[in-house]
């Protein structure tokens, strides 16, 4: 039997997502996701609130779902990577399994090696004195060393950063990479039922037909959530945010986290100039910062995260939901996690850590931003009174 880790965001959950779960899982295994909460990645609200993706993740081969936390969430590849691990890890998984466009664990592993190595770091440093971006400096770095690998595709990046935070935290999981199949990341065409979350989501707000790409169970709560208001409305969450950033465009931002070199100035100069956020991200950005950096500058500034709190490490592990057929397994994982282990607000109360009461403050106001920015707004506070799903 295995504990087989998958860090996930199901934005929303669909055909892919369980095709991954299915060609990792044996009899007897445990699927553990770490999944995003209400904010993913992309550095804005979730299509369904994080409950509604939890049961989607249950009901489709997933064994307990963990919470990775906001700051994380929506950090860059590495934080984001490097903490999801760090979780994983510390609640006994010993698989990692994800989806890549190279499923050469062999090769994945060597790749990490490269990337982490003082030698590598240096020529990117000298490459970036040439005013291009990171990414691009770090895919040049990686060309001279004459490995065939593309670092630069979106499911590729996060590969690497898994393996690298294997090694970082000196971890003994082992790597699963699974081939994806279908329709690239962000494609925007569907094939033979698999579509991407970005196609997905498109088709969802132009209220055509999705049903073809997510499992029939799944439809059902994504179904409901739309004809209950229970979904996200981008328009409502760019007035709240742009009310946000027109305050914080008054203070001294320059401690915020991803920024530096004068992108501050830039920001807050977009800020005062625009009047939608993808219109900021567009005035912001330049050949050096791009539109990822960007994003992550801006979340980080309506939230207060600084350069400091992305460096602390993930300080608990939070349970989001759970197959109760797992139930006993669980306990057994559970006593044995290396983390804090939160079911409920309570647990944070007794743990008397600021370090995790500060990082869960961030979950709490980007709940409370999101759930103003349902189309059927909730009241605040919500985080406080979440309790684990059961399937």
């Amino acid at each position: 039997m295995s504990v087989i880790g998958i860090v996930c965001e199901f934005n929303p959950f669909h055909n892919g997502h369980k095709f991954l779960i299915d060609s990792v899982k044996k009899d007897g295994d445990i699927i553990v996701c770490v999944m995003s909460g209400n904010f993913v990645q992309r550095c804005e609200p979730a299509f369904f609130n994080k409950e509604t993706r939890v049961k989607a993740a249950l009901m489709n081969g997933a064994d307990i779902v963990l919470e990775l936390p906001f700051v994380y969430a929506t950090a860059s590849a590495e934080y984001f990577a490097e903490n999801a691990v760090r979780i994983l890890d510390s609640f006994g998984c010993d698989k990692l399994a994800f989806g890549t466009e190279n499923a050469d664990a062999e090769e994945l592993n060597k790749t990490a090696e490269i990337m982490l190595s003082d030698a590598f770091n240096d020529r990117v440093k000298e490459i970036l004195q040439n005013a291009i971006s990171y990414p691009t400096a770090r895919q040049t770095a990686f060309e001279e060393y004459g490995m065939n690998f593309d670092i630069s595709t979106p499911n590729n990046i996060l590969a690497v950063e898994y393996a690298k935070a294997i090694k970082k935290i000196n971890s003994e999981m082992e790597i699963l990479p699974v081939n994806r199949v279908g329709a690239g990341y962000n494609d925007m065409t569907a094939i033979n039922g698999f579509a991407s979350a970005t196609h997905i989501r498109q088709l969802i707000s132009d209220e055509e037909n999705f049903a073809p790409y997510v499992p029939q169970n799944t439809y059902e709560l994504y179904a409901n959530d739309i004809n209950n208001n229970n979904d996200i409305n981008y328009n409502k969450y760019n007035l709240v945010t742009l009310s946000l950033l027109r305050i914080r465009a008054y203070e001294d931002v320059s401690n915020i986290a991803y920024m530096s070199e004068g992108l501050e100035n830039r920001i807050v100069n977009a800020i005062r100039n625009n009047t939608n956020l993808d219109a900021l991200y567009n005035d912001a950005k330049t050949k050096r910062f791009t539109h990822s950096r960007i994003r992550r500058a801006v979340l980080s500034m309506i939230f207060g995260i600084t350069a400091d709190d992305i460096e602390i490490p993930a300080p608990y592990c939070r349970l989001l939901g759970f197959n109760t057929e797992v139930s006993g397994k669980m306990g057994e994982l559970v006593k044995q996690c290396k983390l804090p282990f939160i079911v409920n607000y309570a647990d944070f109360e007794k743990l008397n850590s600021n370090i995790a009461k500060h990082i869960f403050e961030f979950e709490c106001k980007s709940t409370d931003i999101y759930n103003l920015s349902l189309s059927k707004p909730k009241n605040c506070l919500k985080e406080l009174t979440y309790q684990p799903v059961k399937i």
